[in-house]
């Protein structure tokens, strides 16, 4: 028995390292704790969340600009390994969709247009996430990789509060600017 209570002394000394003495009225929080924590995190959730969706509308926008970074440098690479001009074809809002054909020629004749998984049967691919495209002329590449004329494709996000450029230079370079940027020679 004296071995019991000195293991029930041992356990009250180490509760009340804690800061707080575990008497059986004072299990818990206040009221008046549970408010103040309650406060903190409100002002917290009030400044942070409209921080959290400027920063995912600015993702949302340069994820769309880098997709059409990547089709794009696919088409050129297309045209290099090919060896024949290959055009991006773009359709704006509402359909925001883009697609590939050999040649020079556009709208795309059907029997040049370029298909792989991700296309549908015409060769559109669609950016998926909710994202437009608002300004997209035509691009084409050479065979040698550069392109025949700048070109700026711009893309906004889905609740239209921000836009990038996509530039294509003439030598074929491609790079996401901020918009009203000129696009740069080389």
């Amino acid at each position: 028995m004296p071995y019991a209570f000195e293991r029930e002394s041992n356990m009250t000394k180490n509760t009340a390292l804690l800061g707080r003495s575990f008497r059986p009225g004072s299990a818990g929080f206040t009221v008046l704790e549970l408010g103040l924590l309650l406060a903190v995190i409100s002002i917290l959730c009030a400044i942070g969340f409209p921080m959290y969706l400027s920063y995912s509308r600015a993702q949302e926008t340069d994820g769309a600009a880098r997709v059409i970074v990547v089709a794009l440098n696919q088409a050129r690479q297309l045209a290099i390994t090919r060896g024949v001009s290959f055009s991006a074809e773009t359709q704006t809002n509402p359909n925001n969709r883009m697609r590939f054909c050999s040649g020079t020629v556009v709208p795309c004749p059907g029997g040049n247009v370029y298909t792989e998984a991700g296309t549908d049967a015409n060769g559109w691919r669609t950016l998926e996430n909710g994202s437009r495209i608002t300004a997209g002329p035509t691009i084409t590449f050479s065979s040698l990789g550069a392109a025949t004329a700048n070109g700026i494709l711009r893309v906004q996000n889905s609740s239209a509060t921000g836009s990038l450029d996509v530039c294509v230079a003439p030598s074929g370079r491609i790079r996401v600017q901020a918009v009203g940027t000129a696009c740069p020679p080389n």
